[in-house]
């Protein structure tokens, strides 16, 4: 099973500038989710890569966190969004552009997470949309059938801008194109967290 660098550094890591933010986010009444999320992750069915792979999802579900948050969001919209965050790659069969990863991920989602009905229905629509540009976005999402769209609509922007968040390690982060303010004001973090985890890596490598 692949290291945790993320879980490791929340239980035990030296955050810095950002120890404030974090300390925030360990005080939050979800955050319990958040370890959750992480110690019942079936690292087994993450794609097996240095730049889609498990390290990459442990950020994205980190900044899905901290953006959940910030947006308050209610329980059942952050375990569904930790849900997106955790599989959104796992249809991937290479890492470079690819429309198609989305919907090909989104096949696996009813093994990976146990959800069925409408729960299911939001989660394939967001993993399925996240691969491809804003443009498309409602036309794929309506394609579902969503009995509220406007919470599908909102899951799937939730989930592109935690996944966004981490296009600093392809050095090709641009705030324009993410959503929220909260997710904007996360950039710097998103630079810093990069260097923590690569310095964990280092240090922790035997």
């Amino acid at each position: 099973m692949p290291e945790n660098r993320i879980l490791s550094l929340l239980e035990a890591g030296d955050w810095g500038e950002d120890t404030p933010l974090i300390q925030g986010l360990k005080g939050w009444t979800f955050y319990p989710l958040l370890l959750e999320a992480y110690r019942t992750m079936d690292e087994d069915a993450l794609y097996k890569s240095k730049v889609h792979g498990s390290g990459h999802i442990h950020r994205v579900l980190l900044f899905a966190a901290l953006i959940a948050w910030r947006e308050d969001l209610a329980e059942a919209d952050i375990r569904q969004l930790f849900r997106a965050a955790s599989y959104h790659d796992v249809g991937r069969t290479f890492d470079g552009f690819d429309l198609y990863h989305g919907v090909r991920s989104s096949l696996k989602l009813e093994e990976l997470t146990d959800r069925t009905g409408e729960d299911l229905v939001e989660l394939k629509a967001a993993v399925t949309a996240h691969a491809h540009p804003d443009a498309d976005m409602e036309s794929i999402l309506r394609s579902f059938r969503p009995e509220d769209y406007p919470r599908t609509l909102e899951l799937t922007r939730l989930l592109k801008d935690a996944d966004n968040l981490d296009r600093v390690r392809l050095k090709d982060l641009d705030a324009r194109f993410i959503r929220h303010d909260s997710a904007k004001e996360l950039v710097p973090f998103a630079w810093r967290l990069l260097d923590l985890d690569q310095a964990w890596k280092k240090a922790h490598t035997t």
